[in-house]
């Protein structure tokens, strides 16, 4: 499972996220994140993590990496895949959908729960990078 103590790579199936959330969790317990800044974070990446799987991949079969680790102010988790791009500019300036919102809910709570979003599609991957600090 783990290419190394930063990263782990999952199958892209719903089942498999509690692991994932998991190995998110036991790296920021390690970094000393508080336990609020603690679920935030982890709602963010199942969020996230719960979006690659039913929008992303849509029901093909793919993975998702997850990359966790401290930057030098912020706890940082990178997911990457290789399903479909997300929409440009997806966090960009505009406002992201309301929290009550028929759909694109899970946006808002991702930006919600993290400090910073970044989203890049590299490669033919995409690389969400979120930000929590510490």
């Amino acid at each position: 499972m783990a290419a190394d103590d930063r990263s782990t790579v999952i199958d892209a199936d719903l089942e498999q996220i509690r692991s994932l959330a998991s190995f998110v969790r036991d790296r920021a317990i390690a970094a000393g994140l508080s336990d609020e800044a603690l679920a935030d974070l982890e709602l963010a990446v199942v969020e996230a993590a719960n979006n690659i799987v039913l929008h992303g991949y849509a029901g093909d079969r793919g993975s998702i990496r997850a990359t966790a680790g401290l930057t030098e102010n912020e706890f940082m988790v990178e997911l990457s895949d290789d399903a479909i791009a997300l929409p440009d500019p997806v966090f960009g300036d505009d406002p992201l959908p309301a929290l009550t919102a028929e759909s694109g809910r899970g946006l808002a709570i991702i930006a919600a729960c993290v400090d910073r979003v970044a989203y890049r599609r590299e490669g033919g991957r995409n690389y969400l990078t979120l930000f929590k600090a510490r």
